[in-house]
Formats: C-alpha cells, sequence, structure tokens
C-alpha cells in the first residue's frame, strides 16, 4: 500500500491486502481519509468508478471512509477485478 496515507484500521488491512494478492493489481495507493458515520460494516469495500490506469473504491472503515486507487495491468482486466471485488463484499 502506497500513499500518502499508509495506516489503515485494522479491519480494512486484511482485505487490502486480499486485493493487493490478485493478479492484475500492480498497486494500492491510499487517498484521502475522512471521519464521518456510515452504513456499511467495518471492512467493506465497495466500487466507485472507472478511471485511467484501474479503478477507484471506497473502503469503510469504523473510524470513517477512505478512498482508494486501484492500479491494474493489464487493464483489459479490469471487469475481472470488479467482479473479484464484487463477489467478495456483497451486503
Amino acid at each position: 500500500m502506497k500513499g500518502r496515507h499508509t495506516s489503515v484500521d485494522k479491519h480494512l488491512k486484511n482485505n487490502l491486502l486480499w486485493i493487493e494478492k490478485i493478479p492484475a493489481v500492480q498497486k494500492v495507493v491510499l487517498g484521502i481519509s475522512e471521519a464521518c458515520r456510515h452504513k456499511y460494516p467495518p471492512g467493506h469495500i465497495r466500487f466507485k468508478m472507472d478511471v485511467d490506469g484501474g479503478i477507484k473504491v471506497v473502503s469503510y472503515s469504523g473510524k470513517g471512509v477512505t478512498d482508494i486507487f486501484i492500479k491494474i495491468d493489464p487493464i483489459t482486466e479490469r471487469e475481472q477485478v470488479k467482479s473479484m471485488i464484487a463477489g467478495r463484499f456483497q451486503i
């Protein structure tokens, strides 16, 4: 995990390590973290949008919400990565 913010909630740590082990994922970059309330369980990760070079997801912890960029290479594997994330984090 790289980025400006390097510390994550204990609930998210295992899930982010799981994402890093997906073969098409090159890098997981942590973005802005915001303390707020939400309806998702701690450790939940949800797809946000497609961007150049990968996807953006939102992770939910007991302390708030964190934006995450996932770099995917080759980009043709994007839909497979999205379906793996959606399959693991269904509500």
